[in-house]
């Protein structure tokens, strides 16, 4: 089918784009497969050590990215009208405590980048939220995992209040005049706090913030594997609701104490076909990433394809213990990364993970093929994204 120029101009398609297409209820969408989302691991440091943090499980070292680095990274990127790239500072690292943080999110404005930041906010001061606002920060989504100060400190071993004095200061400094910086909240959702997460819910509320992601947890110790609520959501991964005999086919129902114990059993079975006004493709699993455009940075300038893949650590799911090997494709001092992204070795990884053919390890129980991501029993090869807790939608980024 020849689609003719103008209309790709005008949806600001390159000839030297690839298509992506989608098919959903309203026909067949086109878009390029450009980058519009870079993770930006300003620093690999934290001023916390969070019981559930993955940066406990491997030993990669953690410094500071070098204004070098930045510059490389920043004019590496690809050409694009002002506020359509976006890089996301956050990572494993706590950006604010980059000593030039606030030099990093100038530079990044003045080259028409959007910008978004993730924090714990606990070193959030009036001054710095301030900045944030001025310089046009789109978005700042806090990092707070309990709905009380027990809950809280269960999971990030000290008290929440610091957290919500800095949401206060940026709460306080998005009033001023403007275009409206985003605020919410992000939070990994384990058996230590899952009691406490609806008061955290009716503090978002109070508090007016735009949004709330609650997400599973990366279970890299057996711990967190214990802790988490995602293992019979895990082994439903690639589950064909279809295959279910009998089909259930429902109706969108209220949740009150007449309708809880059939939705509760429902979440238990999930038999159930998605209602008739749901697209049916959001069932299969697939790779946020490679279909949104994104990619991440470390503080040292390694480019990987997503944030699972930055670091090589241990996963433990179904009572076993996985390798995931980091992919690195390349150092954004070395190449510029609109290279990369454009480069066939990227382009084509980002073909085969789109059709996500891959063996469904989660929901067959693993076995010793499945012991790394190296390769899978389809014969995926490195990096083989048959367990990724992401695609699976287990595990959510902010």
């Amino acid at each position: 089918m020849d689609i003719p120029r103008t209309w790709l101009d005008a949806a600001g398609i390159r000839s030297a784009d690839d298509l992506v297409a989608d098919v959903t209820p309203d026909g067949l969408v086109l878009r390029a497969d450009t980058l519009r989302r870079i993770y930006v691991e300003a620093t690999g440091r934290c001023n916390l050590a969070c019981a559930m943090c993955p940066r406990t499980a491997w030993d990669a070292g953690a410094g500071d990215m070098t204004d070098t680095c930045f510059q490389a990274l920043l004019e590496g990127l690809p050409d694009a009208p002002p506020d359509t790239v976006t890089l996301a500072f956050g990572g494993f690292g706590e950006p604010t405590v980059h000593p030039r943080f606030e030099s990093m999110v100038d530079a990044a404005r003045r080259a028409c980048r959007r910008v978004e930041v993730i924090t714990n906010a606990t070193i959030m001061t009036p001054a710095l939220a301030a900045s944030l606002v001025e310089h046009g920060v789109a978005q700042v989504t806090v990092s707070i995992d309990g709905g009380d100060d027990e809950a809280y400190a269960a999971m990030r071993g000290r008290h929440v209040h610091p957290a919500l004095a800095g949401i206060e200061h940026l709460r306080e400094a998005r009033r001023r005049p403007g275009p409206r910086m985003r605020l919410g909240l992000s939070c990994v959702v384990t058996r230590r706090n899952a009691a406490s997460l609806p008061a955290l819910l009716e503090t978002a509320t109070r508090l007016d913030l735009d949004f709330v992601a609650l997400t599973g947890v990366v279970p890299t110790t057996p711990e967190m594997a214990a802790d988490s609520l995602s293992a019979h959501a895990a082994q439903l991964s690639g589950y064909d609701p279809a295959a279910a005999r009998p089909h259930i086919v429902m109706g969108r129902l209220d949740l009150s104490a007449a309708t809880r114990p059939l939705l509760e059993h429902l979440l238990q079975e999930l038999p159930v076909l998605p209602p008739p006004a749901m697209d049916p493709g959001t069932w299969q699993n697939r790779c946020r990433f490679v279909r949104e455009g994104v990619c991440a940075v470390t503080w040292d300038g390694r480019v990987a394809p997503c944030l699972s893949l930055l670091y090589t650590h241990p996963e433990f799911i179904g009572g076993r213990q996985k390798t995931v090997q980091a992919c690195t494709l390349g150092q954004v001092e070395r190449t510029p990364l609109r290279d990369l992204w454009t480069g066939e070795a990227y382009r084509a990884f980002r073909r085969r993970v789109r059709a996500f053919d891959v063996s469904p390890c989660l929901s067959c129980g693993g076995c010793d093929i499945s012991s790394t991501n190296e390769a899978d029993c389809f014969g995926t090869p490195f990096p083989a994204c048959s367990e990724c807790l992401w695609a699976q939608g287990l595990v959510l980024c902010p």
